[in-house]
């Protein structure tokens, strides 16, 4: 493996390197909603399927809920049978980009067979390989935990910067706009026609082009992971030591937090038996079940909203690009706030943010504002990034590092039902309208922000963590 070829104190790097090209890969989720109207204007054109835009969300309910089954079963693999991590992430990797590559076949075929290589298949691999890659990198930087994972993440929400442009140039290098109503009573929401040949041919084909450059990615990616050892352990606590002089002579000589964990250790920590327990794994639960509804609707309907006023699909391809520009530095952002401040302040700033934004997106269709669109939906972008970044850095602050991938895993999975009222309401967007959509996710994220108020986990020093 290339980081075998690295000195020690480089190793490190390689694997922040490594795990950023990784999650570069897994991050095509963030793409799916600018290849969703090619994809449901296939299947209705040449598959004979009358399906809308509103039943794609069955293709992310889908890749959800096979990514909570699989962070789950990893973290339990790694935890209870001490399973390789970087076999985890091997076997993850290789199962998303089979079900990228398989739907070339599938989407010719059937929507059943596309929900199960688009979502199920690239859910449960992405799932497999996600949290290794983190674990592995807070063990290399026990004291920057959140930057650790902000500098891995940035790699998931930049994936789409690049492959939303290389769908939209390989699939609509002419910019041609849907151009066929869905009905009479319904001629905002148009669809690709058989009009344009030419560009429904290549739908199927740009799934293989991405499964080709996945592979790659995850290859690199894997090679450069350096596995973290306990020798190397004092190693790596050392090194950042000496890194950080300052900090290290204030640091208290115990960092044994609220719930009686020490949190720096990478070999103490709660069993997931012990966590299930604690009313504070319920409430990191909540608020990811409700606070992800709001912002969820704008990943994956951002574009198909945004056709119902704005013909042109170039800028909609753009708008995601440049959203995801901010999805993905605003992680650093988060990795910073959460490393510096306590996670309470900044979930409270950040889901108020999310609220606010979501809640009044339907007004841009009024605006008629290309520009204005754009900066709403980065802004947006800009702030659903944290949580993903927040949230891991708080587990393994909260329950420790020993069996942070199986209690990680758990909490995505008992976070289902997140994922199950997301679908169930964007299947009635066309009956309810985008303007009850937001609102009603806005008013559901409200509770997760009702619950930030309570959280109270206190560091060694009594300050919140």
């Amino acid at each position: 493996m290339l980081y075998k070829l690295l000195p020690y104190e480089h190793k490190k790097w390689a694997t922040l390197i490594g795990g950023f090209l990784i999650h570069f890969s897994l991050g095509s989720y963030y793409s799916f909603g600018n290849l969703s109207p090619y994809m449901i204007s296939y299947l209705r054109e040449y598959v004979g399927i009358d399906i809308r835009y509103s039943k794609s969300i069955w293709i992310s309910t889908l890749f959800n809920l096979a990514f909570a089954a699989g962070t789950l079963t990893s973290g339990f693999m790694n935890s209870k049978y001490k399973i390789n991590l970087k076999l985890t992430i091997f076997s993850g990797c290789l199962i998303m980009s089979a079900g990228v590559a398989f739907t070339f076949f599938t989407i010719k075929i059937s929507y059943f067979l596309t929900l199960l290589t688009y979502g199920v298949m690239i859910g449960l691999g992405t799932g497999f390989a996600y949290i290794g890659p983190l674990s592995i990198a807070m063990k290399w930087f026990p004291e920057k935990k959140g930057l650790a994972n902000s500098a891995i993440l940035f790699g998931y929400g930049a994936s789409a910067i690049i492959f939303d442009q290389v769908q939209t140039f390989y699939i609509n290098p002419n910019n041609y706009a849907p151009d066929k109503p869905y009905s009479v009573k319904h001629p905002d929401e148009k669809y690709f026609s058989k009009l344009h040949l030419d560009l429904l041919d290549r739908v199927p084909k740009v799934f293989l082009l991405l499964a080709a450059s996945y592979i790659v990615l995850q290859f690199i990616g894997i090679c450069l992971l350096a596995n973290f050892e306990e020798k190397d352990g004092q190693s790596a606590i050392s090194i950042n030591n000496q890194e950080s002089d300052r900090e290290s002579l204030v640091q208290p000589l115990g960092d044994i937090n609220s719930l009686g964990v020490n949190y720096k250790s990478p070999n103490e920590g709660m069993s997931l038996s012990e966590a299930f327990k604690s009313p504070v794994y319920f409430m990191i639960v909540t608020i990811i079940c409700t606070v992800t509804v709001a912002p969820g609707f704008i990943v994956a309907f951002y574009k198909a909203f945004g056709l119902s006023f704005i013909d042109d699909d170039k800028f909609l391809a753009t708008v995601g690009s440049v959203s995801s520009i901010f999805n993905s530095v605003g992680r650093f952002f988060w990795g910073y706030m959460v490393d510096k401040f306590s996670f309470k302040m900044c979930f409270l700033f950040l889901s108020t943010i999310i609220i606010a934004l979501v809640s009044t997106i339907y007004l841009n269709k009024f605006f008629e504002i290309k520009v204005l669109y754009l900066v709403w939906v980065c802004a947006i972008y800009s702030c659903q990034c944290g949580l993903p970044v927040m949230v891991p850095t708080t587990i393994a602050k909260c329950f420790g590092q020993k069996n942070f991938n199986a209690i990680f895993g758990s909490i995505h999975f008992f976070s289902f039902p997140n994922v199950c009222l997301i679908a169930l309401l964007a299947s009635y967007a066309e009956q309810i309208g985008w303007f009850w959509l937001f609102f009603i996710g806005s008013c559901i994220s409200l509770i997760g922000w009702s619950i930030g108020f309570i959280f109270d986990v206190k560091k060694s020093n009594g300050d919140d963590i």
